[in-house]
């Protein structure tokens, strides 16, 4: 997650626009850190916890939450 951010925001920096995807359990972890590397508006859209071990149709039922978040965010830049 960490490296996400600062990644994130290394990109934003250069003008190129982003979302971070991860689970809600890091959610806190990575607007704190947007916050600390002074980007608190970086977009992060959150999945249900865990990733890992899932079935397929889990996995694509997430990427559906994740998708929405996305397509919402990008309609509001």
């Amino acid at each position: 997650m960490s490296w996400c951010i600062h990644d994130a925001i290394e990109l934003e920096k250069r003008g190129i626009p982003t979302i971070t995807i991860c689970t809600d359990e890091f959610v806190s972890l990575g607007r704190m850190e947007a916050q600390t590397l002074m980007m608190p508006q970086l977009p992060i859209v959150a999945v249900p916890h865990p990733l890992g071990g899932l079935k397929p149709e889990e996995v694509a039922k997430k990427a559906r939450i994740a998708f929405d978040a996305i397509v919402r965010l990008l309609e509001i830049g």
